[in-house]
């Protein structure tokens, strides 16, 4: 019985192992929140004329060709914030911009 046990143990090594080198991993380019919320405030700068202010939250940020990050904007001195959508657009994953668009009302 310990011997099938050991036997059943090593089969089962084997299959995962076996499993897991069939698995490819790809890994993504990533920057700081406040790093990406950075690029965002460059961007509305250039475009409206004014530097926000911008908050990407905690977690770093996947640099992914054509993805998606909502970042908090707001008017420096003006309590009121607006939900941002930036759009990566990217070839390689390290040279990155965004297309960014604030919403028209508030977040409520």
């Amino acid at each position: 019985m310990r011997a099938s046990t050991v036997l059943s143990a090593l089969i089962s090594a084997s299959v995962l192992t076996v499993g897991l080198a069939g698995c490819s991993a790809s890994v993504n380019t990533t920057v700081s929140a406040d790093k990406f919320a950075t690029t965002v405030a460059d961007a509305l700068e250039e475009e409206v004329g004014t530097r926000p202010d911008v908050d990407c939250g905690d977690e770093a940020v996947a640099v992914v060709d054509e993805a998606e990050v909502h970042c908090d904007v707001n008017t420096p001195g003006y309590d009121v914030v607006y939900d941002s959508t930036s759009v990566i657009s990217t070839d390689d994953g390290k040279d990155y911009s965004v297309a960014v668009t604030v919403d028209s009302e508030p977040k409520g």
